[in-house]
């Protein structure tokens, strides 16, 4: 579960408690050049960054797996229309691109695919029609692995699996060590820099940095208008589930309603009087979009044997919109994630009892059933529920949507250019209806960059964020959430911490003083600080 010790509910712009970690007789101390708090997309992709530049690293997952929302959350890959080779293989590091292609070509290799697939540039192992490249989640952890296993040989690299942050020593604006639970009890951390790429910015009160929850107020953005801050207003959560269906022998896997059922079905009813879901099929225009397809993983019309295709169960109908997980108190928040599973446990009965059939063979397809060996749970949940916005960070320059979204910058024709970049990406302004905004948004969004100042705390001057909990605002946060993305913040945390650590300078002053370089080390590594020109207009294909 993601419920942590000492958990520490923080307000909008509020410091979070520091607890000072003394010495303790039982505890591990680990000592390293950079510190990662979080093992998900941005975590591992600054991980890898600060190791291929010779650094030691301690890296630390509250779940048993690395790889966040790819992995332990199951979301195959949320990306932008030109990040395909054939689309010119734009906003996205030389890494990112890198483990996309080691995903396909482990499925060319090591799996009984057709000669098609293998033909193919970019083949997509799911078929799915929200994701280029919809995986096996433990296909993208183990391609992660790959790069991160030599590491972990040499002694580079200490991954501490089923821990969260605790506590921490500050001293003046710097951090010095870092208090984590462990399965085997706490461990101190002492490092140069610390990064925060945990999923829901839990380091940041920890350390005492300045962030922000929710909704901001008086931020001037067309689709915020606010006057005092929401808190509240956070993204909903989805807990994902791994379903399979055997088309040839589908079974009979129904089992008893969950709670709650009565209470979710008219919302399910709903939801599909006009979205199509048929597993028996695949995608048919005479019905519209099939949400069996919409984030399937294993696809048979890609094997040359006989499979049960696989679905990750993510849809609007069960994002959880019962409660936020931030700025709650700790029994609340377990309380929204039971919830919230329980919901995605209420869809599945659903699919399988009641949702009406087309093909005449009225309600329910009782052969679906939870796939525990996808999940690598014991259940077919994920691990991890799949988190959209964290704390972010109050950094010395924030954007806005004023920055990049097309319908708010109507004398512009792109978004704002940054010359402190450090890194690109793009999606929607994509925000899911939560607890305190029913509605959700989904508006348009320009291409857009990653300035380095939405990276340095206003506060402390050996913290990074490296994920979505960067210094960007309510609204943005919905396009800066995705996956190419976090990896990007996370590769730009991992190589200005290394930076500042060889040049003795802090973020700041790497900033001021010397960024032209610094963006020099970025660009060798492969880092991606710009979009070509033709492209800076866009928003969609």
């Amino acid at each position: 579960m993601v419920s942590r010790r000492g958990f520490i509910a923080g307000g909008l712009g509020t410091l979070g408690v520091m607890a000072l970690a003394g010495p303790a007789s039982a505890a591990t101390n680990h000592t390293c050049d950079i510190a990662i708090i979080g093992g998900g997309v941005g975590g591992v992709a600054a991980a890898i960054a600060a190791l291929k530049k010779n650094r030691t690293v301690v890296l630390t997952e509250e779940t048993s797996m690395v790889g966040g929302q790819f992995s332990s959350q199951l979301v195959p890959a949320d990306e932008h229309y030109w990040i395909e080779p054939s689309k010119g293989a734009y906003g996205q590091s030389g890494q990112y691109k890198a483990l996309r292609k080691a995903v396909r070509d482990s499925y060319k290799r090591y799996r009984p695919v057709t000669q098609a697939f293998k033909n193919s540039n970019e083949p997509n192992p799911g078929n799915a029609w929200v994701s280029r490249i919809a995986a096996e989640p433990m296909v993208w952890r183990n391609r992660m692995m790959d790069v991160l296993q030599p590491y972990v040989n040499s002694g580079k690299l200490k991954i501490l699996y089923k821990t969260t942050p605790t506590s921490a020593v500050v001293s003046g604006q710097n951090v010095t060590t870092v208090t984590v639970e462990t399965p085997s009890g706490p461990s101190t951390i002492s490092a140069r820099y610390f990064i925060d790429a945990t999923e829901l910015g839990d380091l940041l009160p920890i350390v005492g940095a300045n962030y922000t929850v929710g909704a901001e107020a008086n931020t001037n953005e067309l689709h915020n208008d606010a006057t005092t801050p929401n808190p509240g207003n956070q993204q909903s959560i989805t807990w994902v589930a791994a379903l399979g269906y055997n088309r040839k022998n589908p079974g009979d896997y129904r089992t008893a309603a969950p709670p709650n059922y009565e209470q979710h079905r008219p919302d399910f009813d709903a939801f599909f009087a006009d979205n199509l879901f048929d597993p028996t099929r695949d995608w048919s225009w005479d019905d519209g979009p099939n949400f069996w397809q919409y984030r399937r993983v294993v696809a048979q019309s890609n094997f040359t044997v006989d499979v049960e295709e696989v679905t990750l169960l993510n849809y609007p109908c069960n994002d959880y919109k019962g409660g936020a997980l931030l700025n709650v108190s700790a029994a609340d928040r377990q309380a929204h994630l039971d919830e919230a599973k329980n919901l995605t446990a209420c869809l599945i009965h659903y699919l399988q009892n009641h949702i009406p059939r087309k093909d005449g063979c009225g309600q329910g397809y009782p052969g679906l059933r939870l796939r525990p060996d996808i999940s690598e749970t014991p259940d077919g949940y994920a691990a991890h529920p799949y988190i959209r916005e964290a704390r972010r960070m109050v950094s010395i320059g924030r954007v806005w949507e004023w920055h990049v979204g097309v319908k708010a910058r109507p004398n512009n024709d792109r978004a704002a250019q940054f010359n402190d970049s450090v890194g690109t990406g793009h999606y929607w302004l994509d925000i899911h209806a939560g607890p305190e905004f029913e509605g959700g948004l989904w508006e348009e969004c320009y291409t857009y960059q990653i300035p380095f100042m939405a990276l340095i705390s206003n506060n402390r001057k050996n913290v990074l964020p490296g994920g979505k909990n960067l210094g960007v605002s309510h609204v943005v946060n919905g396009a800066y959430r995705l996956h190419p993305t976090e990896w990007a913040v996370g590769e730009a945390a991992g190589l200005a911490a290394h930076t500042c650590i060889a040049w003795g300078l802090t973020p700041e002053q790497l900033r001021s003083q010397r960024m032209a370089d610094f963006q020099g080390v970025l660009r060798r590594y492969g880092s991606v600080l710009e979009w070509p020109d033709s492209l800076q207009t866009k928003w969609k294909d």
